[in-house]
């Protein structure tokens, strides 16, 4: 049931954060945390910051069970790879960008990462190496993702397909 919430809780706050970095007149505290141009590697923020926001409420739940980190680790891995897999795949076909296939993707994202760590909680796999590989891994997860906004690489995932820019750089003002 905990599982069922999270993934009602991700989407939500995700389809939130979206608007956030324009509703907080572009703050860059805000830009840590919320996409801040429409690349995609700014979007996948729309999984990775409600994701830890709920790893939070599952620490409270799941504080003895020594999989905790290193489930949600590969689970939001999980997450950040279906999302530009099906995004890249489809529009390779459709050679354009279909919102409701975006969007579509973005919760079938986060209901497979919920249901991968689900199952990888319950297993017998913990012990030191899986532990530590979970916190250094959601650690490196959380510091690329603030760092690619304001030192983006060049490439296809961070470029913002409106402004051509990349990262913070990237963003597309509406009322200049």
């Amino acid at each position: 049931m905990l599982e069922i919430i999270g993934t009602i809780f991700i989407i939500v706050i995700g389809c939130l954060s979206h608007f956030l970095y324009d509703i907080f007149n572009h703050n860059k505290i805000v830009g840590y945390f919320a996409a801040v141009n429409e690349s995609t590697w700014e979007h996948l923020k729309l999984v990775i910051f409600p994701t830890y926001l709920w790893l939070i409420v599952e620490y409270h739940f799941y504080f003895n069970n020594p999989n905790l980190f290193f489930a949600r680790f590969i689970s939001l891995v999980v997450m950040l790879l279906i999302i530009p897999l099906i995004f890249y795949t489809y529009t390779y076909f459709t050679k354009k960008s279909i919102l409701f296939v975006d969007i579509s993707s973005f919760i079938i994202s986060i209901i497979v990462g919920q249901f991968v760590f689900s199952k990888l909680l319950n297993l017998n796999i913990s012990n030191l190496l899986t532990i530590h590989i979970g916190i250094i891994g959601l650690i490196l997860i959380f510091f690329a993702y603030i760092m690619n906004t304001y030192v983006p690489q060049k490439n296809f995932l961070h470029k913002d397909p409106i402004t051509n820019e990349y990262g913070i750089k990237g963003h597309f003002d509406s009322k200049k």
